[in-house]
């Protein structure tokens, strides 16, 4: 099964303390007068209390988020805590990703003893509910000198975005990306900026590496044959079926009829189509939810000359539906994609990343901009960037709501490997946000820019272009000199999320 980020959610324990008094009496720790120094007035507090808590458990919290069953437990003036109590707590650990405390005067100490048994993430209430428990509870486990983590907030919308980041680091952390290998398992012969130690990277983030043999993929993309295919003699493998190619022709009359123009056969179309959903059946099989293939690698073959396709399809197909898929096996940028789709609910878009440079009074870098736009680089001149790589999609600027594409090809030759265009001139002035994992895993770039025009669009082969601007050139240009080339992008503006989200991955934020 193939899991999206949006399938997957933060399960919340909330849990109440309370405290009883057994006997009437008041001091330093109580106080009241008449009925309210009665243990009974206690019961009647603790039950406004919890029901306030399981209120706002079931209102306040994020739509992100799993709220369990609410737990409660007593504490008496008797200070004789059970532990039976910390059994029960401790069966809900293997569920729950967060939990949230209502604590109170002489609880506090339960909930730094819950840290230090269990060492799960944790908070109390907003701190206007109970002033000081967040303060004291966050001291006193930073005095242990431990990683515990706990958190404090001000109020319920601080609570809510660390709960959607905390998810997003979820996400990430059941990443697994499927990898199909014809030399390295880690880098491509045109993609070294790979997670090159992807042990280290499973260890930091929990992404997980699902490599399988790229000839048997290519085997795949075509009906079973008696006695096996050539890679795999004698076994069952998990070809193209008579269902799947109902499916692939369906599809593939779909796109092409929904296209504003087409500009590739229909048979090219199909034969991407075919490997779309070849890879996309191995991703369920294996229970991933990321993609990248080796470029070169698998062009030099000539199977895909000789099949007819390019993976360009499958990657721009994947993406418009928020699952992560990137060219030249760069897992690096499979990685960025997720944390952007995780943190933000946009689908991305991902290529080559480099500045737009005039020299001599002449545009130095390729680009496939039309004459009419060369006024919007003019006007722009020092400040622009460019992303390129045929893998856009139409559900970049509303990931629920199609926009206008076109269709045409890869190979300029055959005709071959259908590709997706989309013109960025519809979002002139849009907002966006780039991101990229560094290899180490240790840092994250993150950077904003405007959309200035299109290029590529009217163009075949590896041309699809959104030409951007930034805020400085050679401060962008420099900083990303560290991380890699490809950069994943979103529309708007998440810089803020993203950099929350890169400090609870424990990274290194580089902002441009």
């Amino acid at each position: 099964m193939i899991t999206r980020a949006q399938d997957i959610v933060l399960n919340v324990q909330p849990i109440f303390f309370e405290i009883k008094h057994l006997y009437r009496y008041e001091g330093p720790c109580r106080s009241g007068v008449g009925d309210q120094l009665e243990p009974e007035f206690d019961l009647l507090r603790n039950e406004e209390w919890w029901n306030t808590f399981t209120e706002d458990m079931a209102t306040r919290l994020p739509s992100c988020v799993n709220v369990m069953e609410p737990l409660r437990f007593t504490r008496t003036d008797n200070w004789d805590d059970e532990e039976s109590m910390w059994e029960e707590i401790g069966r809900t650990t293997a569920e729950a990703d967060f939990y949230i405390f209502h604590s109170f005067l002489g609880l506090d100490g339960l909930v730094v003893e819950f840290a230090e048994r269990f060492g799960k993430p944790c908070c109390v209430e907003p701190e206007y509910i109970n002033p000081c428990s967040a303060t004291s509870i966050g001291a006193a486990l930073a005095a242990r000198d431990k990683d515990y983590e706990f958190y404090g907030f001000r109020n319920w919308a601080d609570l809510s975005k660390q709960l959607e980041v905390l998810r997003a680091r979820k996400v990430i952390g059941n990443t697994r990306i499927l990898l199909p290998v014809r030399f390295s398992s880690s880098v491509s012969m045109s993609s070294v900026d790979a997670f090159p130690d992807q042990t280290a990277i499973t260890e930091k983030l929990g992404i997980r590496f699902k490599p399988i043999n790229l000839h048997e993929l290519l085997d795949q993309m075509s009906p079973a044959v008696a006695g096996g295919n050539p890679t795999t003699p004698g076994r069952d493998t998990w070809d193209i079926t008579d269902e799947d190619m109902a499916e692939a022709e369906r599809l593939t009359d779909e796109l092409i009829a929904d296209a504003c123009e087409v500009d590739v056969e229909r048979r090219w179309v199909l034969n991407s189509v075919i490997a779309y959903l070849t890879v996309k059946k191995q991703m369920c099989r294996l229970d991933c939810n990321g993609f990248t293939a080796p470029c070169p690698d698998s062009c030099s073959t000539r199977r895909l000359h000789e099949q007819g396709f390019t993976f360009c399809f499958t990657h721009s197909l994947l993406m418009r539906q928020g699952i992560p898929s990137s060219c030249e096996f760069d897992t690096c940028t499979v990685a960025s994609q997720q944390a952007l789709i995780a943190m933000t609910g946009m689908n991305p878009y991902m290529g080559n990343t480099f500045p737009v440079i005039k020299e001599g009074g002449e545009w130095v870098t390729p680009l496939g901009v039309e004459e009419e736009d060369m006024p919007k680089l003019e006007a722009n001149e020092g400040s622009l960037y460019v992303i390129h790589h045929s893998v856009p999609h139409n559900r970049m600027r509303d990931p629920e709501k199609d926009g206008p594409y076109a269709l045409r090809h890869f190979s300029e030759d055959k005709g071959f490997g259908a590709v997706f265009r989309y013109n960025f001139n519809a979002d002139e002035g849009q907002r966006i946000t780039l991101c990229r994992i560094a290899p180490d895993g240790e840092r994250m770039f993150i950077g904003r820019g405007t959309i200035v025009c299109d290029g590529g669009y009217n163009l075949h082969n590896c041309n699809g272009e959104v030409v951007f601007k930034v805020d400085d050139q050679r401060d962008f240009y420099e900083k990303q000199l560290t991380f890699g080339n490809h950069l994943a992008m979103v529309y708007g503006d998440y810089v803020d999320d993203m950099t929350a989200l890169a400090h609870a991955l424990g990274m290194d934020v580089v902002v441009a």
